[in-house]
């Protein structure tokens, strides 16, 4: 059975869940946690004791860790709105210790071979089959937002729940892009690619199953077979139809096509921040990927987000503001395991 990932998919499956975790916070330099519980699906809120005008005219130290432990809560509902797409594709190396600049072990083949012992002989060593390995760069990912004097005098708490929950959407859609743009916006060499199969006359399903059928002998040729397939929502109802088989159509019987495990369905995000607009371009309708995950991904992790506040600029009539940031690094070995495929 093929699994499916997508914003709907990965949404539905997650109310049947429950999580008890804690997520680590900063205030003045301290660490903290906030406990997170999500029971069926449903996360728990955070609510406040206090107007949040009170608690930021406040100097106690309880109140605002006591406001910045529902910012993080709040972050993490915003994260919940945006489920994660690429960890069929990607393995996951997590680290505090990792260094700005790694040197990509991983993806280096080595040559060992075992031989007849004769008495007196040195034992044959084996070794990496290049000298130097590719590297993956560590970058950092910043967001933040601003408590103004106005939510304060006011007791904004709509507006501070809308920016803290925003947080967490924006950070999840930039995960998704930093691991799926590589393969998206990547120049395919005529051998990664498929081109589309069939003919006119034909159902669009017959022609999807077609050339996604060639696409798999392609990559199994090539020595990289790919078991999963990053595609557009537009395309998904001939891609799972012809993915399903069992049709016969004059006389022709399509079995159901195997190999591909999984679809990861992407289809970008956007947002407008003040007057700029930002998007993250998804899968193109009428293209698709087959993938041979794992090896050759690697999500590099070092800090996921971490949430610190600090006091504001009254001349901007800022009282308080709050920032995210991230340590991570991509790996991504596209020509060794990705196939670009034409649907149309």
């Amino acid at each position: 059975m093929v699994k499916i990932y997508s914003i709907d998919s990965l949404r539905e499956a997650k109310k049947t869940q429950t999580i008890d975790t804690v997520i680590p916070f900063k205030l003045n330099g301290k660490e903290y946690l906030a406990p997170k519980k999500i029971v069926n699906g449903e996360m728990e809120t955070y609510v406040l004791t206090k107007p949040i005008g009170e608690m930021l005219r406040s100097n106690s130290l309880a109140q605002y860790k006591d406001l910045l432990k529902k910012v993080v809560l709040d972050v993490e509902l915003g994260r919940e709105q945006i489920p994660l797409l690429y960890s069929p594709i990607y393995d996951l190396l997590s680290d505090p210790t990792m260094p700005k600049l790694i040197d990509a072990k991983w993806a280096l083949t080595g040559t060992v071979v075992f031989t007849e012992h004769m008495e007196g002989e040195e034992v044959k060593f084996g070794a990496l089959q290049v000298e130097y390995g590719p590297t993956a760069r560590l970058l950092t990912y910043t967001a933040g937002f601003e408590y103004t004097k106005e939510m304060k005098d006011f007791n904004d708490n709509f507006s501070v729940d809308i920016l803290n929950r925003s947080m967490g959407e924006a950070y999840n859609a930039l995960l998704n892009h930093i691991y799926l743009s590589p393969i998206i916006n990547y120049t395919y060499k005529t051998a990664n690619k498929t081109p589309y199969q069939g003919s006119a006359d034909e159902d669009v399903w017959v022609r999807y199953y077609k050339t996604l059928t060639q696409a798999i002998i392609d990559c199994n040729k090539a020595k990289r077979p790919g078991t999963v397939l990053l595609a557009s929502s537009m395309n998904k109802d001939n891609i799972e139809m012809a993915l399903k088989g069992g049709y016969q159509i004059n006389g022709t019987t399509y079995p159901a096509v195997s190999g591909i495990s999984s679809i990861v369905y992407y289809d970008g995000w956007a947002t407008q921040v003040g007057r700029k607009s930002y998007s993250y371009p998804g899968v193109t309708d009428g293209k698709c990927y087959l993938i041979r995950p794992k090896r050759g991904f690697k999500e590099l992790l070092k800090q996921d987000l971490q949430i610190e506040s600090q006091a504001g600029d009254l001349s901007r009539l800022v009282e308080q503001q709050i920032v995210g940031y991230a340590y991570r690094g991509c790996y991504a070995a596209i020509d060794e395991n990705v196939q670009e495929i034409t649907l149309g």
